[in-house]
């Protein structure tokens, strides 16, 4: 019988029930209290599963993250080693939700270096909900799973998904969460960050080719190595491009100009981190802006 161990990590704001969930999956219990989770806690579940015809044991070991902001170095080193991300967000509170791509996606993005990882997004405490909050996530984790889970859809069965509304008090969705993770670690190869090459070879290699920007792809091109050089780090720049990339939803073989209009937005409000020059980024925001508009598809 194959064994496997996976590390799975919990993240998401505080009160989403992250601790919740964890307690209905491992124990199948649940408390209505609200425990803030100080540090760190990790549960072990073992699960049957049946791989290539063959009966395996997966050992998840379930890390409950830290869920305030303010704590990115300690949250950063606990998510290292990560074989799979589940983030976690509040269905009666939709900012927790739309903050998975303001803290954590980043967060994940800056600590990992890349998104060749497997997330599950989950909105909990759907026996609670209005429907018009569910639509609205709904809506979010489409695109979510569009931007930020490249080539793992495909791993799963047609009844999973890479998100799910979730209750931890009625424990709707709960084993199917936990047990599409286990699915996808076994899957990470197929995980595919499809601009790290281009990225990577654009900023760290300091390539730029001097031949006229006619064409979409050239002029992204050209935004992609000049941010590099107005960050002043190629390193952390490759990185908050591949995030600004994956957040504004763009094909960087086929982009758009409203989307690659979109990601300068993303890197000109990044660039303000390391440059208190605003009459140059505006300048900067122009000219690509120029850039844009001129060019072919």
């Amino acid at each position: 019988m194959k064994k496997f161990a996976k590390k799975i990590v919990l993240l998401g704001d505080s009160a989403v029930g992250k601790t919740s969930l964890i307690r209905k999956f491992v124990h199948d219990e649940f408390d209505d209290s609200y425990i803030s989770t100080i540090g760190t806690k990790v549960s072990k579940k073992e699960i049957q599963m049946e791989i290539e015809d063959e009966d395996a044991v997966m050992n998840l070991m379930v890390w409950d993250m830290l869920g305030r902001e303010g704590y990115m170095s300690a949250q950063a080193r606990q998510m290292v080693g990560a074989q799979g991300i589940i983030i976690v967000g509040d269905l009666t509170r939709l900012d927790t939700i739309k903050n998975m791509e303001k803290y954590w996606i980043p967060l994940l993005f800056r600590t990992i270096g890349s998104i060749n990882l497997p997330i599950v997004f989950l909105a909990n405490k759907s026996d609670i909900s209005t429907d018009d909050k569910i639509m609205e996530a709904v809506d979010i984790f489409g695109r979510y799973e569009r931007n930020y889970n490249h080539g793992m859809k495909e791993s799963l069965p047609e009844d999973l998904n890479t998100w799910f509304l979730t209750s931890a008090k009625t424990g709707e969705k709960v084993e199917d969460a936990f047990s599409t993770m286990a699915l996808m670690t076994l899957h990470t190869n197929r995980a595919k960050d499809p601009f790290y090459d281009r990225i990577r070879e654009l900023t760290i290699n300091r390539l730029k080719d001097e031949s006229p920007r006619e064409t979409l792809v050239q002029v992204t091109d050209l935004i992609i190595f000049e941010f590099s050089e107005l960050y002043g780090n190629s390193v952390k720049a490759g990185r908050i491009l591949r995030e600004e990339v994956a957040r504004a939803g763009m094909d960087h073989n086929n982009p758009t100009r409203e989307s690659v209009m979109e990601l300068v937005d993303y890197l000109i409000e990044a660039a303000t981190e390391v440059n208190e020059d605003q009459e140059l980024l505006a300048t900067k925001r122009d000219l690509w802006a120029d850039l844009i508009e001129k060019s072919t598809g």
